[in-house]
């Protein structure tokens, strides 16, 4: 935001408000008590929580705009600290920007402080770099001392880019998110954050010890998130209040495991990238949401891993599953060892191949209280495969396949190819309850409109099933 034409006459003291002001006392508009600031009466409460909507570099701008709004950014609720953004074009301003964030952060008369994110890629320049650690340790001191609950700090990778003691200090957080770039140093223990309901941790290593202190200490902890970090051995054993996990691109050594225990509360898993060597799930944990994205691994993983993950996480009310974790259970006979009678939303990710659509077919076959089905396909790096007349690569036509409870159908980008049209014609035939099925065809104009007459022409075991055409996603 610039201020230039905010201010056309500095020298004088004049801006748009005070003119506008004092051409409606001209007019008698005003309460005759002369041409003062308009924002005069405005609360401090106010000004901050109007600053607090605008990003760091707008704040600032602001407290330019007259004399009232000069501590507007202090009083504000929230601050959006960002470097990269509020100096994009210039990135030697360092100075300047450290100086604005401490007036901000470490006011004369201090505000009650919410949120906080400090995101400081480019502030730990080489010749800057002892000074930006100076700040963000004041920083955070200040922090601490006006009470702030919620917190994200962005560290880039540097040798002075440490996390300070003074983080410690913030002992009123409810919710961390620390994304520091290839931390190398082991993180410190979360103990004094006893009010701590979420926690975000991004591209930090991490062991077993470290979950064993957090959930000792962070009672109230009951958002967990991993994302990109490197595991040795992830141990949740509670008992605590954990509701979600989620595991989001992370690496793991080579006999890593993920052990959950004792979590009576915890209710969604996310597990996406890489997969752990070794699970262990309690059979008392009761998961309603399970999302296994993981994708296929550089290394053939022992052959009864995700069939053992499967069956102590996959019988939950919704459930999704990537192209790797559909291929491996493509045979039906592999389908029967786990029990899915609980699913209520299935979403599948499959491959654009020819047997890709079919590939779902023994999975329908065993989750038989299935309601809602979402299938998405995605561009498949792998060859096209033919399909013989009883068989595609192993899948079998699963001819019998019958969904009772089946009323909802969603699939985005399904072409023309036969397995989609076949499983197409499966899910009208076999599905007696349909309602609805929303197809986004993967093709354009004619090739649309033929594929749309022949979805047409199959027989609906529901009478009451709408099939409609989307055109977007």
């Amino acid at each position: 935001m610039r201020t230039k034409h905010l201010i056309p006459n500095n020298a004088a003291g004049l801006t748009y408000a005070a003119r506008d002001h004092a051409a409606r006392e001209d007019y008698g508009g005003g309460d005759g008590g002369g041409g003062g600031d308009p924002f005069e009466g405005f609360p401090d409460a106010v000004l901050g929580l109007i600053v607090s909507k605008l990003p760091f570099r707008s704040a600032v701008a602001a407290s330019a705009i007259s004399r009232r709004w000069r501590g507007a950014a202090a009083a504000a609720p929230a601050l959006d600290i960002d470097f990269a953004a509020a100096f994009p074009a210039a990135p030697r301003r360092r100075a300047a920007f450290a100086a604005a964030a401490t007036a901000a952060l470490a006011p004369p008369c201090p505000h009650p402080l919410r949120s906080l994110r400090l995101a400081l890629d480019g502030l730990f320049d080489q010749a800057f770099a002892a000074s930006a650690a100076g700040h963000l340790a004041s920083w955070l001191a200040a922090a601490a001392a006006r009470g702030v609950e919620r917190l994200e700090l962005r560290l880039p990778r540097s040798r002075l880019a440490v996390l300070p003691p003074s983080l410690l200090a913030c002992t009123g957080l409810t919710s961390l998110t620390l994304r520091l770039d290839h931390y190398a140093l082991p993180l410190p223990s979360l103990a004094p954050f006893t009010r701590l309901s979420r926690l975000h941790l991004a591209s930090v290593s991490l062991t077993g010890d470290f979950f064993g202190d957090l959930l000792s200490h962070c009672t109230e902890l009951r958002y967990l998130i991993l994302e990109q970090c490197r595991i040795v051995a992830l141990c949740l054993v509670g008992p605590s209040r954990l509701r979600s996990l989620a595991i989001t691109d992370c690496s793991w050594t080579q006999e890593s495991s993920l052990a959950v225990l004792e979590m009576p509360e915890l209710r969604s898993l996310r597990y996406s990238g890489a997969m752990a060597t070794r699970h262990i799930i309690d059979g008392d944990v009761s998961l309603d949401e399970v999302v296994l994205a993981i994708e296929k691994p550089q290394v053939k993983p022992r052959e009864a891993t995700l069939r053992e993950l499967l069956t102590l996480v996959g019988n939950v009310r919704s459930l999704l599953l990537s192209p790797w974790c559909i291929e491996q259970f493509a045979r039906a006979e592999e389908w029967l060892k786990v029990r899915l009678d609980r699913v209520r939303q299935l979403s599948c990710v499959i491959d654009r191949r020819e047997e890709g659509a079919l590939s779902i077919a023994p999975l329908l076959s065993n989750c038989r209280n299935v309601e809602e089905l979402h299938v998405s396909v995605v561009p498949s790096q792998g060859k096209r495969r033919r399909c013989s007349d009883g068989e595609c690569h192993g899948v079998p036509r699963s001819k019998g396949v019958t969904v009772k409870h089946l009323k909802g159908v969603r699939m985005q980008y399904i072409d023309e190819s036969k397995s989609g049209l076949e499983l197409v014609k499966i899910l009208l035939k076999d599905a007696p309850a349909l309602e609805t099925m929303n197809i986004v065809p993967s093709m354009d104009g004619l090739e649309q409109a033929k594929f749309r007459r022949r979805v047409l022409k199959f027989r609906k075991s529901s009478q009451n099933a709408s099939i409609q055409f989307c055109t977007a996603g």
